[in-house]
Order: C-alpha cells, then structure tokens, then sequence
C-alpha cells in the first residue's frame, strides 16, 4: 500500500534511478554475474543470493562474494562484455514509466537518471529500450562520480543545478533515497523495483508509491 503526503507543488526536476525503477533488468544482470564468474572459474552462488542485493556496482558485488582485486577486475570486464552484448536485452520497461515520462515532460518537468550503471551503458540501455529521448540528462558513474550521492549531485550540475526545494530523486533501493537525504533533494521510493516494502518504508523517503501513476498524481 502506498503511502504519499499531499500533492506536492513546483517540481521542477526528477531524477531517476534506472534498474528497478525505470527497467526490469534483473535477469540480464543476474546472467552476466553468472557468466562472469564462471569465465573467472569462480563457483557460481544460488540465483536468489545474486537477486538478493541488485543495485551496487558490480565490483562491490563480486568483492562481497570473496573475489580478490585481480579476479574481480577480470569478472568486471567479463560482465561488462556479456552486459552489452546481451545482457541489457534483457531488461524491459515496467508497465506506466514510459506515460509517466511523458506526462513529467508535458508538464515542462526536467529528468535526469543518476544510476550506478556507467553512464555509457545507462544510454545504451535506454537508447534500447526506447526511454532515452525523454531525458535532458542520462547520469551513471565514472571515475570521479563513483557513490549514489556523487551521481546525483552530477546529474543536477549537468542540469544547470535547478534549486533543490523543486527536485525530487526516485528510486527502489535505501541507497536511492540515502543519496537523496544527502544532497538535499526530496525522495519517492517505489515498490514496483527491487527493494521490499519493509526496506523502503525505513528510509524515511518523502513519499511511498506502488504505481507510476501515483507521482502525477503526486505533483498534482
């Protein structure tokens, strides 16, 4: 169920996490952590423990997993291969984000993704999926921008740095909302994504929502 405070007024900016917000793309993230690690001879976990925490990057995950620093940088390349290659087909947008979208942009509202996906491989993947046109900026990691919080914050200095009293981050996962408390923006977390309901409700994000559609009506 989802819980949302009244209407809110003068957004001027959305930003956007990309994996469990905009795209399903946990089955070709999963079949490239699966590839990867088999290309490194590493045993390859039950797929529930890959699903389990969908969102860092992937070096984080395989770094969890035990892999030392030079078997995780050939699992990393290995990933990043199958990903674009194949992985990224994978993924499809959830039912309402692509109206969503457009209603957000009818109404003169500037969107952005700061995702902990490469930026490359965040336009890649929307260019795909047909979402890239609609935002003004597409924003991921590099190597100065490596944390949520960094990604954000870049996202809004492309933007020309619009006032943070009218930007709202959405997101799936604590660390979206965690990245939105930090740089001061507001927060919507979603529940279609990858986190659970128990997860988000203990963020303390601006707002819960179950549907697309619920942040139109949000804005009013």
């Amino acid at each position: 169920m989802s819980t949302a405070a009244p209407a809110v007024r003068a957004v001027s900016t959305v930003v956007f996490d990309v994996d469990g917000c905009l795209l399903d793309s946990a089955d070709g993230i999963v079949a490239g952590y699966q590839h990867a690690l088999r290309s490194v001879g590493v045993p390859v976990p039950e797929e529930e423990v890959l699903r389990s925490d969908l969102g860092p990057p992937v070096g984080v995950i395989f770094s969890r997993l035990g892999l030392d620093e030079a078997t995780s940088e050939a699992a990393v390349a290995a990933y990043r291969r199958f990903y674009a290659d194949t992985g990224m087909d994978r993924a499809r947008v959830y039912p309402g984000v692509a109206e969503l979208l457009d209603g957000l942009r009818a109404r003169g509202v500037a969107l952005a993704t700061a995702t902990m996906k490469l930026t490359p491989t965040a336009q890649a993947i929307l260019e795909r999926h047909g979402l890239a046109d609609r935002f003004a900026v597409v924003n991921g990691t590099d190597g100065t921008h490596r944390t949520k919080a960094e990604t954000l914050t870049h996202a809004l200095e492309r933007l020309g740095d619009p006032d943070r009293a009218g930007v709202l981050m959405v997101g799936d996962r604590h660390s979206d909302i965690a990245a939105a408390h930090e740089v001061g923006v507001g927060s919507v977390a979603v529940t279609w994504g990858y986190g659970s309901v128990a997860e988000l409700a203990a963020t303390g994000a601006d707002h819960l929502l179950d549907d697309p559609a619920e942040l139109l009506d949000l804005l009013g």
